[in-house]
């Protein structure tokens, strides 16, 4: 998947519980893989709907809006 702007490929979603916090990830044969340096805290769940940011460019929108590469 990749951003419909700039065409990244890396991601991150804020923390529903703590706006300040950050999860960033990316997706591979449709699957969201957080990266190897995430903390032991959860993860928030990504869904369809869920407030996605592209790690590159000013693009954000709901996780579904991502480009299939």
């Amino acid at each position: 998947m990749e951003c419909p702007l700039c065409g990244c490929q890396e991601f991150f979603v804020k923390d529903p519980d703590d706006a300040f916090e950050t999860h960033e990830f990316s997706v591979a044969a449709g699957e969201v893989r957080f990266a190897a340096d995430a903390e032991a805290a959860p993860a928030p769940a990504v869904l369809e709907a869920t407030e996605t940011f592209c790690n590159r460019c000013s693009w954000h929108g709901t996780f579904k809006e991502l480009k299939n590469n």
